[in-house]
């Protein structure tokens, strides 16, 4: 089953490939400047991380989706419903839904893993202020506890891109940005609650507790994969593509 969906992903995924490789480019650039913007602040901190936690959590879930082309994001097809051209082709070929759903994982895959994996051995090839913080074993393990947040956070996106009725009130609309304001305000206000901000927590937490911490986080990757797989395929049935 897994192999007959994958086998009819890959072809929507070279198309994908095929319009978005600028973005590639971009997202090269992308994670170099912020492998930049880190070592920069690491340096003048004197080997603080304090005030990246919020582009850390920005960068492994939506930094994938801020360079997709146009060709690729979601958009609206009728009323309320948005969703992704690709999906709508997807759906008009004789393929399971299923392969529609890997088919966006795998591009995603590609645009997220392969930048966020070349930004942490350039921080650690360059970086003396990140060797003399972390042993390479703990370090490892730091960069497999974010590399899984990718996954099992940073995935969530993915459900925009099967599609949503847009169709909330204003109230609602309201509230979600209530909501994210007090995520934001919550996120820079770690240090002053708990000494440290999410980004020191897991190099500690990778220091100290080094194996465990590497097979938890691959574990929750593993759970959250599947998770918004799942969550993905039922989202088809939430979304009106008449």
């Amino acid at each position: 089953m897994l192999k007959d969906n994958f086998k009819a992903a890959i072809p929507l995924v070279k198309i994908e490939i095929k319009i978005s490789w600028k973005s590639f480019i971009g997202l090269f650039l992308f994670y170099s400047l912020f492998t930049i913007l880190f070592l920069t602040t690491l340096h003048n901190q004197e080997d603080r991380f304090v005030g990246l936690d919020l582009f850390f959590l920005l960068l492994f879930i939506y930094g994938p989706i801020w360079h997709r082309p146009m060709g690729l994001q979601f958009q609206r097809i009728s009323g309320h419903t948005w969703v992704s051209p690709t999906v709508v082709m997807g759906l008009s070929l004789p393929i399971k839904k299923q392969a529609i759903v890997l088919k966006s994982i795998i591009h995603y895959f590609l645009s997220s893993f392969p930048f966020q994996l070349y930004m942490f051995l350039m921080l650690y090839l360059v970086s003396p202020e990140i060797k003399n913080m972390m042993e390479l074993d703990a370090y490892i393990s730091f960069a497999i506890i974010w590399l899984s947040f990718g996954i099992y956070i940073g995935y969530s996106a993915l459900i925009i891109d099967i599609g949503t009725n847009n169709n909330g009130s204003r109230l609602t609309t309201v509230l979600s940005v209530i909501l994210l304001l007090g995520i934001v305000i919550l996120i820079l206000s770690f240090p002053t609650f708990f000494t440290y901000g999410i980004v020191e927590w897991t190099i500690i937490i990778a220091k100290k507790w080094t194996l465990l911490s590497a097979i938890l986080s691959i574990m929750a990757a593993i759970i959250g994969l599947n998770y918004w797989k799942n969550k993905m395929v039922k989202q088809f049935k939430q979304v009106d593509f008449l």
